[in-house]
């Protein structure tokens, strides 16, 4: 099968009005074997609004992933989401790189507040 990238716009669910631009892309081979792709997301004006991280690969534990990281602005991680498979494998469960998308763009790891302890420190 031929490899097809996934349409990043529809896994960030990019609004019409923004742009997406890719800043580039990293692949490394065996035994970490993988891509991952950098993108900026610029509201109408031209502002940045966010900053993505795009994966597929096999870890340094020969565990298959492929996901994404969503930074604001400032470089703060807010949403994150990840599939233990690969993006070929993801294609061909959902038969089609449109299901692959679309499973991909799952906020399941949308982040929130850092918990606090009782003594007002980070967890």
């Amino acid at each position: 099968m031929l490899f097809q990238a996934p349409v990043f716009e529809t896994i960030f669910r990019t609004p019409v009005e923004h742009r997406l631009v890719i800043r580039g892309s990293r692949s490394r081979g065996a035994p970490m074997d993988g891509v991952r792709w950098f993108h900026d997301e610029f509201d109408a004006a031209g502002v940045l609004v966010a900053r993505y991280e795009t994966y597929d690969e096999i870890d340094a534990s020969g565990a298959a992933r492929c996901g994404w990281r969503r930074y604001d602005a400032a470089g703060r991680l807010v949403a994150r989401h990840e599939v233990p498979m690969r993006w070929s494998a993801l294609v061909a469960l959902q038969q089609s790189r449109r299901g692959a998308e679309i499973v991909l763009q799952r906020l399941g790891g949308q982040l929130g507040p850092t918990p606090r302890s009782r003594h007002g420190l980070a967890a």
